[in-house]
């Protein structure tokens, strides 16, 4: 009789355990793939990961060419805004917020335009020259082009 709770013990710790894995994998599946798109005058069309980054923390104003470097990005509190402050940043939204204002009121960088809609931010990015966003999906407007990030077209 006293293996009969014991068992039962068991089998809750291993369905806890196989829950927790079916979990992880859902959200895993529900994470945010990212490609960067960019004007196609300025950017690279390939760059590592580590570069990207340091362009869209404000630490590289002018693009090889001299063009200047325009940040575009989607709202912090749009799913692709939110998965940008995580991926590229390490941060919530409302501390991306605060990182771009400080970078903007010391005069070292520009602050980023800031997007509603995906196709405010392609029109953004097609039409400024040296422009660089950040999308949830492959752009097809003119005038830009996809970055391939460590040899991907999205991370």
């Amino acid at each position: 009789m006293t293996l009969r709770p014991f068992k039962i013990l068991v089998y809750k710790k291993y369905l806890s355990i196989v829950l927790l894995l079916i979990t992880a994998i859902i959200v895993k599946g529900q994470e945010t793939s990212l490609i960067a798109i960019s004007n196609t005058k300025g950017a690279p069309s390939t760059m590592k990961m580590t570069e990207l980054k340091s362009v869209l923390k404000g630490e590289k104003q002018r693009w090889n060419d001299g063009t200047k470097v325009s940040i575009v990005l989607m709202k912090t509190n749009t799913p692709v805004g939110e998965a940008t402050c995580q991926k590229i940043y390490n941060m919530s939204g409302d501390k991306v917020k605060r990182f771009w204002l400080g970078l903007s009121f010391s005069g070292k960088s520009d602050a980023p335009i800031f997007c509603n809609s995906i196709s405010e931010l392609e029109t953004i990015v097609s039409q400024t020259p040296g422009a660089i966003a950040i999308l949830d999906k492959i752009s097809i407007s003119t005038n830009t082009k996809t970055i391939v990030v460590d040899g991907k077209n999205s991370f």
